[in-house]
């Protein structure tokens, strides 16, 4: 899935495919499936998510596997080091959302303003 993601005032365009866990287990030594599964502390789950932002961002930026290999991370902390932290943490339930294959959006639901009419 691809979509772009609203961090601060940048738009950071994002792609999750199947290959986004194999270039997340190269880059950072661990086991993203396995990170999910087990239970964490919603620290762990921040750090988990900032790392998966940077790894889809990459994705749909270079896009090719020669490219992603060269990332590590020194690379991760570079790009990160471009965001204020309360604007990545703001963004992060959009960088869920992409990961997870859900449409990002900024609009507002209009049913959820609307009273429920009477029959």
């Amino acid at each position: 899935m691809f979509n772009t993601v609203k961090i601060g005032d940048k738009d950071v365009p994002m792609l999750a495919m199947a290959s986004v866990d194999v270039y997340y287990r190269n880059i950072f030594h661990s086991d993203p499936i396995a990170a999910q599964m087990k239970e964490t502390d919603e620290a762990s789950a921040i750090v988990f998510f900032e790392q998966m932002g940077f790894v889809m961002a990459k994705f749909a930026e270079l896009k090719k596997s020669s490219e992603m290999r060269k990332l590590n991370e020194d690379s991760y902390v570079d790009w990160l080091g471009q965001f204020s932290r309360g604007d990545y943490i703001a963004a992060l339930p959009d960088v869920m959302a992409v990961y997870n294959g859900q449409q990002v959006t900024d609009s507002n639901s209009k049913k959820k303003d609307e009273e429920p009419s009477a029959k």
